[in-house]
């Protein structure tokens, strides 16, 4: 047995393991390698829906104390705004979250973890075109600072990054939790996945997108990459449709279920 599968058993290991990361990935912003490690734990941790609400509030302080470490970095005039969007998008991620477990159990666990993935693209979506004036904050900003790794992101959309950090920490979750022993051929597609869009920027002529481009475009202001207005949020707005349409089958099939059973 893995030391990875024994945490998988244990959810207050898996928080801290989790919080340590996403700790290292907020501080270490010039070097954000964790980003693609942190959330594994936590996909985990929807296997046990009881830890996440026993321990939500470890979890709470941890997450805010990372993004106030974080947001000191930055300058003191964005300081404030940076804290409040953080806590914005934590608050609703966790709501996301815990919506997934709530349509997990209305499925019967037949919901692909990958659905979670779409529903926080979705969730971004609506951040972006409801809080464009707010200066939302996406996970995507992660690699705000390391822009020379998302070149290609002038095709997918700023959150492509998002998709990005989850899509490894998804197979990383396969890999490493879900089984007795290590699974190394998701390791091996998880860093196949972590390395292609890497080698492909530092190898483009391309000028990364910049929250600033998204931005502009979607308020109507100011000027974007060109580029860039072909497409928009690609990967965020298919998320967001995609999502929909899963929350609705969700509650077709509830109600159906709920109409049999009378």
């Amino acid at each position: 047995m893995s030391v990875f599968y024994y945490l998988s058993k244990r959810p207050v290991w898996l928080f801290i393991v989790t919080q340590t990361l996403l700790l290292l990935t907020f501080v270490v912003r010039d070097f954000p390698l964790f980003a693609f490690l942190a959330f594994a734990p936590m996909f985990a941790l929807i296997d046990h829906p009881s830890a996440l609400k026993d321990f939500a509030l470890p979890f709470l302080v941890a997450m805010l104390t990372a993004f106030v470490l974080y947001s000191f970095k930055q300058t003191q005039s964005s300081m404030q705004s940076n804290v409040l969007s953080w806590i914005i998008y934590f608050a609703l991620l966790a709501i996301v979250f815990t919506a997934f477990i709530f349509i997990q159990r209305w499925t019967a666990n037949r919901l692909n973890k990958f659905a979670l993935i779409l529903f926080i693209l979705g969730l971004e979506y609506l951040l972006l075109k409801l809080m464009n004036d707010q200066h939302p904050v996406f996970l995507a900003d992660l690699f705000k600072y390391k822009t020379t790794w998302t070149r290609w992101n002038i095709f997918t959309g700023y959150t492509g990054a998002t998709l990005w950090i989850l899509l490894p920490n998804l197979l990383f979750y396969h890999a490493f939790f879900k089984n007795e022993k290590i699974n190394w051929v998701m390791c091996v597609v998880a860093v196949l996945v972590i390395m292609g869009p890497l080698i492909y920027s530092l190898n483009s002529s391309h000028t990364a997108l910049v929250k600033a481009d998204v931005l502009n475009f979607y308020s109507g202001s100011g000027e974007y990459h060109s580029r860039y207005s072909e497409h928009g949020e690609l990967i965020s707005r298919t998320g967001a449709w995609v999502s929909l349409l899963i929350l609705i089958f969700t509650l077709i099939k509830a109600m159906t279920k709920k109409r049999a059973s009378r």
